[in-house]
């Protein structure tokens, strides 16, 4: 049905039904109609409350008004009011009742204007849902007040068999005169009339348009309704060399594959026919497989379209590069210009994700077309969410801080899940499309941009990939769903219907289906050729198996989950040999030695060890797991998976942590050099290198927003943190041969807590011995045990130390951190941050109002932070500031003198 409000084309019906999934009494609406019977059907669209056989049904209902997106005036989803409640009325129909009218029912202020009212139908807990085919929200249209007209019988665009009869009805608002039209020529009239019925049979296999025409007072409106009647199937067999997906022929044609056993018919419906079904658009059937011929296409354009199976199902393509979002790509460019000129969504002409595509499509030109792998026994890579990374939360602005990554040592960046995901606000874990980056973050172009720009300056990029399951929106799973639990239909070849491991989350991949694993190896060549990244972090691996297991076994040895992921990661290497594999496992020990020993790297968790040294505790921080032997472990301190190390010291620390940043914020390097300067390759999170301190947990939950941290810079003593974490880094990245087949020794354990953990490094490129004292307050008399007497150099200041007994001990203070090296180390400008004594004094240390500043210099500015690095003020020109506004507690003050900079810590009383 196209009107000029079109949104009940949502209302989707089954081939050879004409049946509706909602009637209303009145049959148009206005929202001036008083009150109003909404009837359910429960046996179509999804099913889902299909033989219900309980009383509970209720109704989660509200409305779209002018103006506005998305829901309104929606109660909670579990609210059992009792104007929400059904009237079983038997067969499968359940009613409600929205009384005295509309206005009430839904609290609409006077000015609100309803365009449609929108359902979805649950039992009492929520379990069941009723909903549109394709698990669809069910809408229905409102009309302004005046002349209107509507179709009751069909209602919307569908598929009918050849010979069918349908009893076409029409209805308006107020009297005129009716005439209905069949493709131009008039079948029936009834003068001065609100309704007409007219019985018509569908006699040929072609293309019907029905036209509902009512005049009055010379004023006339119209509804159309599309009908085809489907040709019957063509067999055929598709064009040598076509594989699934988008097969561009050349910059005018395109050949289409859809792999669907058991389907009936497949259409493919887009902008070139109007989102409507025409023969002319049917796929051709070769056994399980579907497929249509485009040509006149221009080169160039982006051609929005999806597939209608059966008459019903409106599904994307599982291969489009790039998909159109109804819910979420109208918000991408609401601050900044993230995705310039963004195809628009067919708004009123379908419903879901559509997928697109795109003849000659231009080439990105790259600066560095072939990419030397830095050596990824001695890696440290960076974990980076691009949501959190920059306040833009964009591709373009997290490339103007690649330089800072370069100058902290960092040799690989991880990208968390970039495919296009649900929603615009996620960690990614939750994909729906693999070949589409998604559009939260930027173009294509611009991820291939980013991806230059890292390789310009050194640094790898591994893509962290989702294979284990995929959420709704998937194709896959679309295309098998069983409405009438919820679930994965049983004949969904791709995915299960209940995962056989604990971990599941959306739908559950088989990989032991061929088509599945074909796809996921397409996949992992598709990112490796076009966007050049150079690895891959897989996600819970451990559930691509499909054996059933507990928690207690799912870890236990299975050659059926390492065939699996060896055919993975054999695929990637056929496309990069040096492609990077790491594997979120955990598994037992011998399963995971084989993985390594066939090339691929495990992550290896530590967060529990290094949490408890950064709090100060003895007890539990044996860094020895973080050992790789043999070095396949990507080990971390910290992931987007784990509680911050220095959040924890803040609410946990030993001594004066959980009140003095100045004495976290010490530790960190400390951390970070225990962690990095380990054998094998390493990992850090996001900002761990100025010990970010706002818990996982922050913010209303592990997977929503976090602040970023640049603002930490600003101050001495965090950016102190980043400046010793760079010397410590880069010292990895410019000795990668000494870290990787150097001799260690490694006194890491609890029992040389009081003695000073301990890192040896001896190799002819580099000799390096590292001390650290983790207590929170004690000092220690460390022994570096130097392998030999000479000159050594004080990485972190640049000192010279002439050893003449290798057994010298070294006083160190709490937090310290000692890396002497055989050589002096050239590092690189960027990193060399020289200390700045300044002659400054702040009084008084405790106050209740102001603060003086006494110094020979000329006071450039006096900035005032909380101790979690938020800046509070700032006072240009001054030698006092006020804190009798600021709550009691410890402050940081920064005073930025033409000399150079101070931090001090005062009391607000």
């Amino acid at each position: 049905m196209r009107k000029l409000n079109t949104s009940i084309l949502f209302l989707l019906v089954t081939l050879l039904s004409y049946s509706q999934i909602i009637t209303t009494n009145p049959a148009i609406l206005t929202q001036e109609s008083g009150a109003i019977e909404v009837i359910f059907d429960a046996s179509l669209g999804a099913g889902g409350l299909n033989n219900y056989a309980g009383t509970d049904v209720y109704a989660h209902t509200g409305v779209f008004t002018q103006g506005t997106s998305g829901w309104q005036h929606a109660p909670t989803w579990l609210d059992n009011s009792p104007k929400y409640k059904l009237v079983s009325m038997g067969s499968n129909k359940w009613k409600l009742s929205i009384t005295p009218n509309m206005a009430t029912y839904y609290n609409l202020a006077p000015t609100e204007k309803v365009t449609k009212l929108a359902f979805v139908f649950r039992n009492g807990d929520g379990t069941k849902e009723g909903k549109g085919t394709g698990n669809t929200d069910l809408f229905v249209d409102v009309v302004q007040t005046g002349l209107n007209i509507a179709f009751t019988n069909p209602t919307t665009d569908q598929a009918i068999a050849v010979g069918t009869s349908i009893n076409i009805s029409f209805a308006t608002t107020s009297v005129a005169d009716l005439n209905l039209k069949i493709n131009g020529s008039n079948v029936s009239s009834n003068p001065s009339a609100t309704t007409l019925s007219y019985s018509y049979t569908f006699a040929n296999t072609t293309e019907y348009t029905l036209i509902a025409e009512a005049t009055a007072n010379s004023v006339t409106v119209r509804d159309t309704v599309e009908i085809c009647v489907p040709a019957p199937v063509t067999n055929l067999a598709r064009p040598a060399g076509t594989i699934e997906g988008i097969n561009y022929i050349d910059n005018t044609s395109a050949t289409l594959v859809m792999y669907a056993p058991g389907k009936s018919n497949v259409f493919l419906i887009g902008e070139f026919n109007n989102w409507l079904q025409k023969n002319a658009y049917q796929l051709k059937k070769d056994g399980n497989y579907w497929w249509i011929t485009l040509t006149g296409l221009t080169p160039g354009k982006i051609y929005a379209y999806q597939y209608l199976v059966d008459g019903t199902l409106r599904v994307s393509d599982a291969y489009s590069e790039l998909v159109l979002d109804p819910w979420n790509d109208k918000y991408i460019n609401d601050k900044y210009a993230i995705y310039p000129n963004l195809k628009a969504y067919p708004v009123g002409k379908t419903d879901g994700i559509v997928a697109t595509l795109q003849t000659a499509k231009t080439t990105y030109q790259w600066e560095v077309p072939t990419f030397q792998m830095p050596n990824r026994e001695s890696m440290v890579i960076y974990e980076l969410l691009l949501r959190d990374f920059t306040v833009e939360k964009s591709l373009e602005a997290a490339l103007t801080k690649l330089d800072y990554l370069k100058n902290l040592g960092i040799t690989a960046i991880e990208l968390m899940p970039i495919q296009e995901f649900d929603g615009n606000n996620s960690w990614g874990y939750n994909p729906n499309h693999f070949f589409a980056t998604d559009k939260a973050y930027g173009t294509p172009e611009t991820y291939k941009k980013f991806i230059d720009e890292c390789h310009k300056r050194g640094m790898a990029v591994i893509l962290d990939v989702v294979f284990n399951h995929a959420t709704g929106n998937n194709p896959f799973a679309k295309l098998y769903w069983d409405g009438s639990v919820s679930k994965t239909a049983s004949n969904n070849p791709w995915f299960n219907v209940d995962a056989p491991h604990p971990y599941s989350v959306f739908h559950d991949y088989n990989h032991s289906f061929i088509g599945t694993r074909e796809y996921f190896k397409r996949v992992l060549k598709y990112w490796l050729a076009e966007f050049k990244v150079d690895g891959y972090r897989l996600d819970l691996t451990k559930g691509f198996s499909q054996k059933a297991v507990t928690e207690a076994t799912a870890s236990n040895y299975d050659q059926s989950r390492i065939d699996i992921l060896t055919e993975y990661y054999n695929a990637a290497k056929s496309q990069k040999n040096d492609v990077m594999f790491i594997l979120e496992h955990f598994c037992n020990n011998d399963e995971e030695t084989v993985l390594a020993n066939n090339g691929m790297y495990l992550w290896r968790n530590a967060n529990g060890a290094y949490s408890q040294a950064a709090k100060g505790y003895q007890t539990g921080s044996d860094f020895s797991g973080l050992n790789s032997n043999p070095r396949k472990w990507v080990g971390f301190a910290e992931s987007h998976d784990e509680e911050r190390n220095f959040y924890l010291a803040k609410i946990e620390g030993l001594g004066n942590m959980q009140t003095d940043s100045v004495a976290r914020m010490k530790r960190v390097p400390l951390n970070i050099a225990f962690t990095t300067l380990m054998p094998g390759p390493k990992m850090i999170w996001q900002f761990g290198e100025v010990g970010y301190d706002y818990s996982i947990n922050s913010n209303g939950g592990r997977t929503n927003e976090k602040s970023s941290a640049w603002g930490y810079l600003n101050l001495a003593h965090r950016k102190a943190a980043y400046d010793a974490c760079a010397k410590v880094i880069t010292l990895k990245r410019l000795y990668p041969t000494a870290f990787t087949n150097g001799s260690y020794e490694l006194n890491i354990g609890t029992t040389d807590w009081n003695a000073g953990r301990r890192i040896a490094l001896a190799h002819t490129d580099l000799n390096m011995v590292m001390l650290g004292n983790f207590n929170a307050s004690a000092p220690i008399n460390g022994n570096p045990n130097f392998p030999k007497t000479g000159v050594w150099y004080n990485l972190l200041t640049g000192e010279e130390l002439n050893v003449t007994n290798t057994a010298m001990t070294i006083s160190m203070q709490a937090g310290d951190l000692l890396i002497f090296t055989d050589r002096k180390v050239n590092l690189p400008n960027a990193v060399i941050s020289p200390k700045v004594s300044i002659n400054c004094t702040v009084f008084p240390t405790i106050t209740t109002g102001k603060l003086y500043v006494s110094t020979p210099a000329v006071v450039k500015s006096i900035e005032i932070y909380d101790i979690q690095g938020t800046r509070l003020n700032n006072v240009t020109n001054s030698t006092e500031v006020d804190l009798s506004t600021l709550n009691k507690g410890l402050y940081l003050i920064e005073v930025n003198t033409t000399e150079g900079k101070g931090t001090y810590k005062v009391i607000r009383q």
